[in-house]
């Protein structure tokens, strides 16, 4: 069951990002409904590149969250406000032990494998 958001969600985001992909699976884990704007970041030298972008995000990279007023970039900060603004479905367990563990899990994923994987990274190699 979707949870409809009175200011609505905007998730600016690309299929094949990994971290827009967090930030997707945890709006569905919380049942947020989001309308997703894609992105390309292959497309004319990367959409993200593109002025438009650039002014909502300077770092030129997806994902990125509107809600609230509020433009909110980098996958782990994006679910960390999500898991303090929509409580009533958590991503992280009650127990700081388990909190732990998750946050690890997730920066091993976001520090450790994802570079060697992104996109910047690759073009520049």
């Amino acid at each position: 069951m979707e949870i409809p958001v009175d200011d609505g969600i905007v998730l600016y985001t690309y299929w094949r990002s990994s971290a827009a992909y967090r930030v997707r699976i945890g709006l569905a884990l919380k049942g947020l409904a989001f309308e997703a704007r894609p992105v390309h970041l292959v497309r004319e030298g990367g959409e993200q590149h593109h002025d438009a972008y650039r002014g909502l995000n300077p770092q030129q990279l997806v994902p990125t969250l509107l809600h609230d007023g509020h433009v909110l970039t980098q996958s782990l900060a994006i679910l960390e406000y999500l898991e303090e603004r929509f409580p009533q479905v958590p991503l992280l367990p009650a127990d700081a032990a388990g909190r732990a563990r998750v946050r690890a899990l997730a920066q091993l994923v976001a520090c450790d494998i994802h570079p060697i994987n992104n996109l910047r990274v690759m073009q520049y190699l």
